[in-house]
């Protein structure tokens, strides 16, 4: 199950308690998706504060364990999530956009640590150190949601700059430092970047242009100058190579790798396998179980 994070949050104000300001969205809620393993995709970033239970976050380069206390910040992008149901998924979340983290990094360069090198990462989720100041800060906007008041909305704008300097003002988050000043430097709509994040995802092309901040029709020509062939020849090889990497490495079902590899249906995943590596998914895995039992 492929889901559009924001429509599904604005769509089921039931469910998600929330605030909003221009295109910030402030929310709070127990997660009421019962699915155990979907993948959303979302075109802002967002802050995850995790007051209770458990999910796990998937990524072709990265595993993350989401439990209480947890502080992350999830780009925009997609990633396969995997729930657990022995207790609510609780969470404080603070999305925004590419366009409000530009904003705020330029206008408070004077109060911001420089950033520092380090190793760079591509992932999707950087972990946030968190502090007795982070978490009374979180717990602090909880009241919000119960309150029969509403928020203004300059105080909304205000609770996103007051999360934005404490967690920018502690060194120890030196790769969340060094990629929001690349966001407002407009460094992050790196097509190759994006692409290799993304690729096992069933994004329309219209949703890759979109994280990749250009036109679909842009998005076309660019990506063919980059790569030399048409985005749709590149996801299948990108895909079926992730395939064929997953049935060799791990001993998961088929039809979790056809899921991770972004195939809708095993039919048209066992075509395109077999046209590209001679056999279907099954038989190369019996090859490779003989292969080592001779071995």
């Amino acid at each position: 199950m492929l889901l559009n994070y924001l429509e599904v949050l604005k769509s089921n104000p039931e469910y998600f308690k929330q605030f909003s300001c221009k295109e910030l969205l402030f929310l709070n809620y127990d997660c009421p998706v019962k699915e155990k393993k979907l993948t959303l995709w979302s075109e802002h970033n967002y802050f995850y504060y995790v007051v209770s239970g458990r999910k796990n976050l998937n990524t072709p380069t990265g595993f993350w364990e989401l439990k209480s206390g947890t502080v992350v910040f999830i780009k925009r992008g997609a990633c396969l999530i995997e729930q657990f149901f022995t207790e609510p998924f609780c969470i404080v979340a603070f999305i925004m956009p590419d366009s409000f983290i530009s904003r705020f990094i330029n206008s408070n360069k004077s109060q911001l640590p420089r950033p520092k090198p380090h190793r760079k990462l591509d992932d999707l989720v950087i972990p946030v150190q968190s502090d007795e100041v982070l978490q009374a800060f979180y717990h602090s906007v909880l009241p919000f949601f119960s309150s029969r008041i509403q928020p203004s909305e300059q105080l909304i704008e205000l609770k996103f700059n007051e999360l934005l300097l404490n967690i920018l003002n502690n060194d120890e988050n030196a790769e969340l430092i060094s990629y929001m000043h690349e966001v407002a430097a407009e460094k992050t709509g790196v097509l190759e970047h994006v692409m290799e994040a993304n690729y096992p995802y069933r994004l329309e092309l219209s949703e890759y242009a979109s994280l990749c901040n250009r036109s679909l029709s842009s998005f076309k020509r660019d990506f063919e100058n980059i790569y030399k062939t048409s985005p749709g020849k590149w996801l299948i090889d990108k895909r079926l190579d992730l395939a064929k990497q997953l049935l060799i490495n791990t001993d998961k079902q088929i039809t979790d790798i056809l899921l991770e590899s972004g195939f809708e249906n095993q039919s048209h995943f066992c075509k395109v396998f077999k046209a590209k590596f001679g056999c279907s998914p099954m038989k190369f895995r019996k090859q490779l179980e003989l292969e080592t039992l001779i071995s």
